[in-house]
């Protein structure tokens, strides 16, 4: 095994490449923006003309080559947002120099093997790789954490129904995954986080004839259940065709019930409720989701420790493949 990096000061602001220019990257950015510990130095996108406008209002040079911005920009960190069926090829690229990540999901579209080929990089050179579950670092978080410690679940629920969502790529099982694998992965991975591992014990999925939009070929909706280690049992069902969002995952204990339910469109913006029967507690959205893991992620950096993140690569396999799991349960190839 390689010798892990070592750590490094505290103080000095880290370079940091861009993999991917979408929707998502400008909420990483602001949430990096509002730590001040990373300066931007390369952008890298598919699309020049999308690199360019990242790239541009922070003096970061623009490339539609990865590896060239790697090699000729030497970033200390790399985040990694980009359509799914393009992650394991950037993160392996990153992962080869040497160079910490931070990764959105899914880690892949249809290529269910490439997780643990960039899984077994990342051990090998004991490399700090985070994936983006941002649920793990909600600010309610650890006040579940510790209530379902004292009052396991036996019932876990979740839904992520909602509209159809706008970037092209997410139309296409190959190039985005569907849903499962894209959008309900944040409850399935906040279930293993909160309850423990599980397996599935069935799904279904229905897609309209004729597909809406046209060209798509994702399904319409999928329903699962799934058993966890702790006898629990769990219930998950997604949409992409309702007008408009209903997104959370509830947890039943003995006599209480706990919510996480996502408040507006912004995929920050998460609330939870403990009812005891008697009365309802709330506790409001928190501090941004988004600037709470990048700043675990650069202590990690800082730190030299892989295990300091909210969500390793390796811990990050083994949601993906309970999603496509699910979807193999449903006759689609997982």
């Amino acid at each position: 095994m390689s010798t892990p990096p070592a750590a490094r000061p505290r103080g000095d602001r880290l370079r940091l490449g861009l993999i991917g220019a979408g929707w998502i990257m400008p909420a990483h950015l602001a949430a990096l923006d509002r730590l001040g510990r990373t300066e931007v130095v390369g952008v890298a996108s598919a699309r020049l003309t999308s690199a360019q406008a990242t790239a541009g209002a922070r003096g970061a040079t623009a490339y539609d080559d990865i590896e060239r911005m790697l090699d000729e920009q030497h970033p200390d960190v790399v985040y990694v947002a980009v359509p799914p069926s393009a992650s394991v090829a950037a993160c392996l690229a990153v992962a080869q120099r040497g160079i910490p990540f931070l990764a959105e999901k899914p880690l892949a579209a249809t290529d269910s093997e490439g997780p643990a080929r960039v899984a077994a990089e990342v051990a090998e050179r004991g490399l700090v790789a985070a994936v983006g579950y941002h649920l793990r670092a909600l600010e309610q978080l650890p006040e579940v954490r510790r209530r379902l410690g004292d009052n396991p679940a036996r019932l876990v629920t979740g839904h992520w129904m909602d509209g159809t969502p706008a970037p092209a790529w997410w139309l296409r099982e190959a190039v985005g995954g569907g849903q499962v694998v894209e959008q309900a992965t944040h409850l399935y991975d906040l279930a293993r986080t909160l309850v423990g591992e599980a397996t599935v014990v069935g799904a279904a999925s229905y897609r309209d004839d004729p597909v809406v939009p046209e060209g798509a070929d994702v399904v319409d909706a999928t329903s699962a259940v799934i058993r966890f280690e702790s006898g629990a049992v769990g219930s998950f069902a997604n949409t992409r065709r309702l007008a408009t969002h209903v997104v959370d995952i509830s947890f039943t204990s003995d006599g209480l019930l706990t919510t996480i339910r996502r408040t507006s469109p912004d995929p920050g913006r998460w609330e939870v409720t403990f009812h005891d029967g008697r009365s309802i507690l709330t506790r409001p959205p928190g501090r941004d989701p988004y600037e709470h893991q990048a700043e675990v992620f650069l202590d990690a950096v800082e730190a030299g420790d892989p295990a300091a993140v909210l969500s390793t690569y390796a811990d990050a396999v083994l949601t993906d493949r309970l999603t496509r799991a699910v979807v193999a349960a449903t006759g689609r190839p997982g």
